[in-house]
């Protein structure tokens, strides 16, 4: 996979992602918005250091810092 095609996948996760997991009731809800925003923070981690990518497509009530 290339950069591009990680980046679009980054892009696409952020935007498929539910950013208030941690409000749900479903154990369930929470387990996979969990798992999903670790393997996102991995990702920008490598590839969205200073939180660019991520501030553009998350709600501002969940921007990162840099």
């Amino acid at each position: 996979m290339n950069a591009l095609q990680i980046i679009k996948q980054y892009i696409d996760a952020l935007q498929s992602h539910d950013w208030y997991y941690r409000y749900s009731d479903d154990h369930s809800v929470y387990m996979k918005g969990s798992q999903e925003d670790t393997d996102l923070q991995e990702l920008r981690k490598q590839i969205d250091v200073d939180y660019q990518i991520w501030n553009t497509i998350a709600p501002e009530d969940c921007h990162g810092k840099n």
